[in-house]
């Protein structure tokens, strides 16, 4: 019974660990699409960063895999339940990436076309908390 507890944990470790990598990966594509001025999917990568960052975490701190959500602010509020908190002033803005899961990437959410959907101000935004975001998570899994 031990052995397959201490398996499980190794394999919920390495799930968290391949998270957090696809967190930086979109983070780094995030900040490759501000210097390309594509706002739109600068925001998109920024809110897909922070969504990976948290998830990465629910093995860590929940013991569980991810849900299959992608509202920022309710996985936020399941990983707190369990005792992970941001800083006060980051958990202020994370609602901002919220919308950037739909709006970037769809004209009906957009009313209009995606890439007119995000200005420069939104996205430097976007990118900026979700580097926060990430930064957060990838420390909490280091003291795990």
């Amino acid at each position: 019974m031990a052995a397959s507890h201490q398996l499980t944990l190794i394999i919920m470790r390495r799930e968290a660990q391949l998270w957090l990598a696809a967190a930086h990966e979109d983070l780094e594509d995030a900040e490759g699409m501000l210097s390309r001025r594509r706002w739109f999917r600068a925001a998109f990568f920024a809110q897909q960063a922070a969504e990976k960052a948290l998830k990465a975490l629910f093995f860590a701190v929940r013991r569980e895999e991810p849900p299959k959500l992608h509202t920022i602010t309710e996985l936020y509020l399941l990983l707190k339940e369990a005792g992970f908190a941001l800083p006060e002033d980051l958990e202020e803005q994370i609602y901002v990436l919220n919308k950037y899961y739909t709006v970037t990437r769809y004209p009906d959410a957009a009313n209009g076309l995606p890439s007119h959907s995000v200005d420069r101000e939104e996205a430097e935004r976007a990118v900026k908390i979700a580097a926060r975001v990430v930064e957060e998570c990838a420390e909490k899994l280091k003291r795990q």
